[in-house]
């Protein structure tokens, strides 16, 4: 059925938050967009009632409104489907269509599992109405989320508001006891004159969408309840808060890593975090490996203190607490980019450092000497150990095997599981990512002297890409072998069954218990047809055919990049099994507790052992809202408390130009689609070329790796798992978009372009 703004009844609020507040302010008399609301699908006279309304000569805005959504508990922003600028009957047809569609969108579905309790599709409506050509746009605040004695807030931008929402810009502020240089003051008090009769009839505060054109007319948008959990006011609070808690922790000239170990730079669950903290522990894992490569380690470190810092929810490395544990207090930092790299501070030099200096260069130059005489037989020592450590840990992938365990044993065996995991485990994964990333330094500065940096990169990329065969790589081809041969399934998931989507955090699903979920069907024809897609090239003959006498060397590094990347793979698929056996123990646990779905994985060990349900329960909703809205906060791969501050100060410079670095080859047009839980790939209508956005991914993404024609992610440098992977298959891919996941709602068009990084909307 359809509903003018001015006709809906005032009970029917099940036509969705967005839609009834559009409603209600048309019939307050409050100036908003002329249109109308589709509460289904409309029939074929319904499209032409439509068409005749809007005449030949339109243009139109298009957007969802499920039931639920905006209300005083929930804000769906963003969640569903929203098209601008629509002028021709075809493209507001698929905009309808594609609105109806979106409740069952990824985001979406995920969304209405957390606040609502449940993934079941709720009913959708569809508002359509005047497009307005905003001159500014921005969103009111009636209480300055920051702080309500400032009073009310408002920010906006040039042109839509969508891309503040979303952004893709950085908005101007105005506070109430300020003014804009921009903005008339009577068109600011005419949006403060109109959210103090929302107040006084609704009796809450309320943020509103807004846009005034270039006449200085100004429209109401949308309003939603500033107490909606999810709502703009509450997310920029939790911002807030968590920067001051950064400031009194951390000095202000700290700087995290999140692009050398991508695949941490999640928003893990609380157990997941723990572990992975505790391996950047001192007399941990990370320690162990810096010692036996040559390294000073956590020597100076305080007992129980981590260098994997939690950022806005995210780990990050705290590069400034790991560049003494190389060589000790010398007048040095790590410079992050392009690489992370040692860097000298003349300005920093004081008593201290004069005296330590002889014993720290001869420690540089005894671990300098150490990491490139010694590489092979570290080399050789990790396959030796991966043989018998797989021995060792095969262990069944089974969910059932820990079900007879008593309690006692059962908390037993996770505590024991922790100290073998963190300690001593993950020592060889931390050696070979450390010694990959001096080899890729060395081999880019042998061949930068011989042609160019650019050069270099460009070889680098190919090399890695066509040059090696990885664990991953095999995993992806015998997936879609499977996929296309139903009878190899169980043999796959007997072998790779312990991996999967988002898998380095244990709240994720393992391939094991998707079962046939786990694949897609894909004829044999078309197996057939894309098994041989992939050209390895010979690397060796390659530089065999240089014209300098350095090709030696060029070889040597190459030979050792090649079987560092190669062998980091194997012991990635190794440790990842007694990995996946912290997610049975945990769920067991979950069951015994009579917890709903995945709430245990919200608690630390500690809390694990001592439960308490009834003093956990509400700690453990208050962590999982916690963490939905810290993904909102979007912040550069190497960032630091300055720049997070400028950002939510909303002083950081703006990125517009969708430019990143190109990390797989080649040029593609295709349709956005963006993923955000990978475990939900199989209920994602998937477009005819589709590029997947992503923050970042790891191997277990590697069933979509196989339906993508491109691939855009925000974070993960040239050795990252998409990277090499989307080169071994041959699918362009850029990284370091920042805020990608966001900034694109889907349905985009755009040109990808992994020689140089950029992408194009069309």
């Amino acid at each position: 059925m359809i509903y003018s703004f001015s006709s809906l009844p005032e009970e029917k609020t099940e036509v969705g938050g967005k839609a009834y507040m559009l409603a209600m302010m048309t019939q307050m008399g409050i100036r908003v967009p002329d249109g109308f609301i589709l509460d289904a699908k409309p029939s074929q006279e319904e499209l032409a009632t439509i068409y005749q309304t809007l005449g030949d000569n339109f243009c139109v805005a298009v957007r969802s409104s499920a039931t639920g959504e905006d209300s005083k508990e929930h804000s769906f922003a963003g969640q569903n489907s929203t098209f601008l600028f629509i002028r021709t009957r075809e493209d507001l047809n698929n905009a309808i269509n594609n609105c109806f569609d979106s409740i069952l969108k990824e985001s979406s579905t995920t969304y209405r599992k957390h606040f609502l309790g449940s993934a079941k599709a709720v009913p959708m409506n569809v508002v359509i109405q005047q497009m307005i050509d905003a001159k500014y746009a921005g969103v009111f605040f009636t209480k300055d989320p920051r702080d309500e004695d400032n009073g009310w807030l408002l920010e906006y931008i040039n042109g839509v508001g969508e891309d503040l929402v979303s952004g893709k810009k950085t908005p101007r502020q105005i506070h109430e006891n300020s003014h804009s240089d921009d903005i008339k003051p009577e068109l600011v008090d005419e949006i403060v004159n109109v959210s103090r009769q929302l107040e006084e009839k609704y009796n809450q505060d309320f943020d509103i969408e807004w846009a005034i054109d270039d006449k200085d007319i100004v429209y109401l948008l949308q309003a939603r309840p500033i107490t909606a959990k999810n709502s703009i006011s509450q997310i920029k609070k939790f911002g807030l808060e968590e920067l001051e808690r950064l400031k009194t922790q951390y000095s202000k000239d700290t700087t995290w890593d999140g692009q050398t170990f991508a695949e941490l730079s999640i928003n893990p669950s609380i157990f997941s975090t723990e572990l992975w903290s505790d391996s950047f522990k001192k007399n941990a894992a990370f320690d162990k490996a810096l010692q036996k490569i040559g390294y000073l380690g956590f020597r100076d470190m305080k007992e129980g203190e981590s260098i994997l810092d939690n950022v806005f929810g995210k780990n990050y490395v705290n590069l400034t607490q790991l560049a003494p544990l190389y060589f000790g207090p010398m007048p040095y930092s790590i410079e992050p980019l392009p690489r992370p790299h040692l860097k000298f501070h003349v300005s920093k030099i004081n008593l201290k450092t004069i005296l330590y200096t002889p014993k720290t260069v001869f420690k540089m130059v005894s671990a300098g000497l150490s990491v490139n005489t010694h590489r092979k037989e570290f080399i050789n020592l990790a396959s030796k150990d991966l043989i018998s450590f797989s021995t060792i840990m095969d262990r069944p992938n089974d969910l059932s095997y820990y079900q007879t365990w008593s309690d006692d044993d059962l908390k037993g065996r996770l505590l024991k599981e922790m100290i073998v995991f963190t300690r001593d485990t993950l020592v060889w994964p931390y050696i070979l990512i450390s010694l990959t990333e001096t080899t890729i330094q060395t081999l880019h500065s042998l061949l930068a002297n011989i042609f160019n940096d650019q050069k270099a990169a460009e070889l680098i990329r190919q090399w890695t890409g066509n040059g090696i065969r990885t664990e991953t790589f095999e995993m992806g081809r015998y997936f879609k072998k499977a996929c296309a041969k139903p009878e190899l399934r169980g043999m796959f998931l007997e072998k790779y069954g312990h991996r999967g989507p988002g898998e380095l955090d244990l709240i994720s699903k393992r391939w094991i218990e998707l079962g046939e979920d786990a694949f897609y069907d894909l004829s044999v024809e078309e197996y057939e047809k894309g098994k041989n897609n992939h050209t390895f090239i010979d690397v060796e003959e390659e530089i065999n055919q240089f014209k300098t006498f350095k090709k030696t060397l060029v070889l040597e590094e190459w030979q050792l990049l090649k079987e560092l990347l190669e062998l980091r793979e194997k012991w990635k698929m190794a440790i990842l099994k007694p990995f996946a056996h912290f997610r049975y123990i945990l769920l067991e646990f979950g069951k015994r507790y009579e917890l709903p779905s995945n709430d245990i994985f919200w608690l630390n060990a500690e809390e694990i052992i001592r439960f308490d349900k009834a003093a956990y329960a509400s700690r453990i909703e208050e962590r999982k809202l916690k963490s939905k809205l810290f993904k909102h906060f979007n912040f550069s791969a190497v960032t630091s408390i300055q720049e997070i501050e400028n950002v939510l100060n909303n002083q950081q410079p703006q990125n517009d130009n969708l430019k990143g670095e190109g990390i797989s080859p080649g040029l593609v047009k295709g349709e956005v689609l963006v993923i955000n839980d990978p475990n939900k790939w199989k209920n994602i209508k998937w477009p005819a070329n589709p590029i997947v956005v992503a923050e970042s991914t790891d191997p277990g993404w590697t069933p979509i790796f196989t339906k993508a024609k491109g691939i855009i992610v925000s974070k993960g440098g040239v050795l990252s798992h998409c990277a090499i992977v989307a080169r071994e298959m041959g699918i362009p891919a850029v990284s370091g978009i920042i805020n990608c996941h966001n900034k694109f709602k889907g349905g985009e068009n755009v040109w990808l372009d992994g020689n140089d990084g950029t992408i194009r909307i069309i």
